[in-house]
């Protein structure tokens, strides 16, 4: 679980794309990988909506999210320890999600997203995703992307399967130089830089 300021960047990100598009207060939110719970909090209270499931595959996080919810006001907030999307049901009119995203060489599960460049936990949610969304739902997913000579290994993956299934995308670079650190480690050679990006996917 992790607080900082991609919890702030996501959570903007949020509120932005419902203020653009607002949902209903019926709406049924979803935030996958929840951590503690900012991003389904924070969509829940800004469109008024009680329906808000909260998954992790961690335990002690969804207590901190239980705890956070009924904090912000939101004490019917449904928790689900589920390992991405299963055990989560479908029908869902938004998902939120804000998954680790760096190559950690020790696998701590806050911060390595899986796969050789980071980019497998977020891949997984963006395809994954687009089946659990209710008719017109939408996804808003949060992540980093190591940019390599000028590509994006993250969207070349999921573009093909987001473009066949019908979905709405809008994909773009929200700060184009987050841990630059990370870029010293063996695991980024060949890496100019690592990329906060947002994707809303909509479904038909």
């Amino acid at each position: 679980m992790f607080f900082g300021p991609d919890t702030s960047r996501f959570t903007s990100l949020i509120t932005h794309e419902l203020q653009r598009r607002p949902l209903g207060s019926g709406a049924r939110i979803l935030d996958i990988g929840c951590g503690g719970g900012a991003g389904g909090i924070v969509a829940a209270m800004t469109c008024s909506s009680h329906d808000l499931l909260l998954a992790d595959i961690n335990p002690r996080a969804l207590d901190f999210a239980r705890g956070n919810a009924r904090l912000n006001g939101l004490p019917d907030s449904r928790c689900s320890l589920s390992d991405l999307f299963t055990a989560t049901g479908d029908g869902f009119d938004l998902i939120v999600a804000n998954p680790p995203y760096l190559v950690d060489s020790a696998r701590r599960a806050y911060r390595h997203g899986g796969g050789a460049l980071g980019t497998e936990l977020a891949e997984r949610i963006a395809v994954e995703g687009l089946s659990r969304l209710a008719p017109g739902g939408r996804l808003v997913l949060y992540t980093g992307v190591p940019i390599q000579d000028g590509d994006d290994p993250f969207f070349a993956a999921v573009e093909p399967a987001l473009k066949s299934a019908g979905a709405g995308i809008d994909y773009r670079e929200l700060d184009p130089d987050v841990f630059g650190e990370e870029l010293e480690l063996p695991a980024y050679a060949g890496t100019d830089r690592i990329a906060a990006v947002a994707l809303i996917a909509t479904g038909g």
